[in-house]
């Protein structure tokens, strides 16, 4: 292994994927040898993300007060994080992952000196609904930021296409695919029985938020239509957000059960159909969970795509403007059909094996190094 490298991890925002990744990158960082700090926010920290990375061994932790908002605190955050990497460093690598920390890490002064790496997780103007003022706001920000830093990790091939879009320069994008693996525990027999499921039901999952993003309703509108044409179909909605209410009004034919938050890696197995109808994503892990489950996949052509599904090979992909009907078609394909089920299944898994956490690790320690040695 090449010298260690002192790794100062910050985030605002511990829920979703960015707070998952920012921890197993932290993980396999520490597991690869290097010195890793990991600068969090308690204002949004949610209870798995603090009590995984607080039992975390050979990564220190820092907490820092952050906020999502824009506002005056962010200049007493700014210096706060300014004292903190004095007092704890001298850091070869500030990596800051989601917008706010982005912004923070790259505003910092040309004193502390280490290479600034930013990974969006999803550019805000990713979002097709954010009004146009807002997106040029956002995308001039992005745009003023990217030459403070050394290098931005977009997540997917979408994402890397959007930021250029924003104008930001090609030699400061490089994609990092998401990493993810199942727990060694998993049991197709055991979720099933879980959620409630008979040996001949075909489950169809919808797994995360459920606010406008992820499009739940667009889901429970597709899953009822598909039910009318397969029988034996269940949708299970496993996740909560403010969408919750206004999607169980529309389950008028109860075909599909709402669990809340749940272990969704550990339910993966008792799926045999994932389905994502989101508006838009950068790289979503529950893609990633559904190639290592071996699980066929119908889902909007949003971010992440191109790298987790092969259009009639391990699953569907329809425009992101498509309506429920066009959804539930490719669902009553699947439902209805044992062998091609299996045939996409099969192929999921075999994709699997170039989408694990350890890849990602690496290719990300690639980026560290080119930028320290740059700097």
């Amino acid at each position: 292994m090449t010298q260690p490298l002192r790794i100062a991890l910050v985030l605002e925002t511990s829920g979703g994927g960015s707070g998952r990744h920012a921890l197993d990158l932290a993980e396999g960082l520490a597991q690869s040898g290097h010195d890793v700090t990991v600068i969090w926010s308690a204002v949004r920290a949610q209870d798995d993300f603090r009590s995984r990375l607080l039992a975390m061994e050979g990564v220190s932790n820092l907490p820092l007060a952050m906020h999502r908002a824009v506002g005056l605190a962010d200049a007493s955050s700014l210096r706060a994080l300014k004292s903190l990497l004095r007092i704890q460093g001298p850091f070869d690598i500030i990596h800051g992952h989601s917008s706010k920390a982005g912004a923070l890490i790259r505003l910092l002064p040309r004193s502390i000196r280490a290479a600034r790496i930013y990974t969006p997780h999803a550019f805000r103007t990713m979002d097709p609904d954010m009004g146009g003022r807002a997106r040029r706001i956002y995308g001039t920000i992005e745009r003023v930021l990217a030459p403070r830093g050394d290098q931005i990790i977009t997540v997917s091939t979408a994402e890397y296409e959007h930021a250029i879009g924003l104008g930001i320069k090609a030699q400061k994008l490089t994609t990092v695919v998401n990493g993810a693996a199942l727990p060694d525990d998993t049991d197709r027999a055991a979720a099933r029985a879980f959620m409630g499921l008979a040996p001949d039901d075909v489950a169809v999952g919808f797994i995360g938020r459920l606010d406008a993003q992820k499009a739940p309703l667009r889901f429970v509108e597709a899953v009822t239509l598909a039910a009318q044409h397969a029988p034996k179909l269940r949708g299970l909605v496993i996740g909560d957000g403010s969408l919750r209410q206004a999607a169980e009004e529309m389950n008028t034919a109860k075909a599909i059960r709402f669990l809340g938050w749940q272990n969704g890696p550990a339910l993966f197995p008792g799926l045999d159909v994932f389905c994502m109808t989101s508006h838009y994503e950068a790289m979503p892990y529950t893609l990633l969970e559904a190639l290592h489950a071996g699980v066929p996949i119908v889902t909007t052509a949003v971010g992440g795509v191109e790298e987790t599904v092969v259009e009639g090979t391990n699953g569907f992909v329809l425009p992101t403007d498509s309506g429920a009907s066009k959804i539930a078609e490719r669902l009553v394909t699947l439902a209805t059909d044992t062998e091609l089920r299996h045939a996409f299944g099969a192929e999921a898994q075999k994709m699997a094996l170039d989408r694990t956490v350890q890849a990602m690790v690496q290719d990300t320690i690639s980026v560290y190094q080119a930028a320290s040695t740059q700097g």
